[in-house]
């Protein structure tokens, strides 16, 4: 398995990014100040990787599946289409003109870039950034995280569309993500109005049990994560027992096995939940399994998984 660490570690955009139709330098690619999107959150994202093959070439993974969901969060903002359908050629064109070989992680975001009150007429802008990423610490180093159950909630659907990677959704996570870092954790998990844990900030929280693998169920108002559904699939490939199922604090803190996982990501084992050790840590032999069948299939070195995302489970 690859374990080349982030050589930015997460930061700075690429030099040439696609924005409102055309090619631009990144310091050239704005919104205005009044636009609807920072007045107002209307702006929805996804997070592409691309993956160095093993035959040398660099492709995204799982593109139609975020390509997807990110119509389904347009849809669910009320944003026009401004021309998602390029996206393929867009992301390849953006490869091209950084020189980038090696793994990459792509930023899509489709925002409104009008003037406007709350309930103007709409005008998108697609915005494409390609810039070079490897591993996480926590793959880089088999770090594993150590995790708070937050007292902050994820929203509920009545709230909003939460199927929908909207960048209203991210503000209170950032600060429950703030607050706990402060405690001296990792990261944190979210909670909903019912007492169940949901899942992390900008990740997908799983548990094993006993050799079964369980994710909370999009009804807990949770994202539908793109490598959530790589994960359940992947499950039936290697014949792992995995299902949908709610999950509170006793639950979690029981768990044999806990990690995260997301597109930028990648995978997280967790070693702690608030004081409680997570019992099969570092071995995690369900996580592994998961982990190297993902890399042998973004390499190309395994025939990958099909994959399906749909916004209900």
């Amino acid at each position: 398995m690859t374990t080349t660490p982030d050589p930015r570690n997460g930061a700075g955009p690429a030099d040439t990014v696609f924005h409102a139709g055309r090619t631009v330098p990144a310091d050239q690619a704005a919104l205005r100040v009044d636009s609807m999107a920072l007045r107002y959150g209307l702006s929805v994202f996804e997070g592409v990787r691309l993956y160095r093959r093993a035959d040398g070439g660099l492709r995204p993974w799982l593109l139609a599946q975020h390509v997807e969901r990110l119509r389904s969060s347009m849809d669910a903002m009320r944003l026009p289409d401004p021309g998602v359908d390029r996206l393929a050629e867009i992301v390849d064109e953006l490869t091209d003109l950084n020189g980038l070989t090696d793994d990459a992680y792509c930023r899509i975001s489709v925002s409104a870039d009008g003037p406007g009150l709350i309930d103007a007429p709409v005008r998108s802008a697609l915005t494409v950034t390609v810039r070079p990423m490897g591993r996480k610490r926590w793959l880089a180093r088999s770090e594993g995280m150590r995790l708070h159950v937050s007292g902050w909630q994820r929203p509920s659907a009545a709230v909003l569309p939460t199927h929908a990677k909207s960048i209203s959704q991210y503000a209170g996570s950032r600060v429950a993500l703030m607050e706990a870092k402060a405690a001296g954790y990792d990261g944190c998990l979210l909670t909903t109005p019912e007492g169940h844990v949901a899942e992390a900030p900008t990740a997908t929280l799983c548990t094993v049990h006993d050799g079964v693998l369980g994710t909370p169920p999009l009804s807990d108002g949770v994202l539908p994560g793109v490598t959530r559904a790589w994960v359940l699939a992947a499950c039936r490939t290697l014949g792992i027992p995995a299902a949908p199922a709610a999950i509170d604090a006793d639950r979690l803190r029981g768990a044999d096995e806990v990690f995260l996982c997301g597109t930028g990501l990648e995978f997280a084992t967790v070693r702690a939940i608030d004081a409680a050790g997570v019992r099969e840590w570092p071995a995690s032999p369900v996580t592994g399994r998961l982990v190297d069948r993902y890399f042998a299939e973004v390499r190309g070195e395994v025939p990958a998984t099909d994959v399906s995302w749909s916004p209900v489970d």
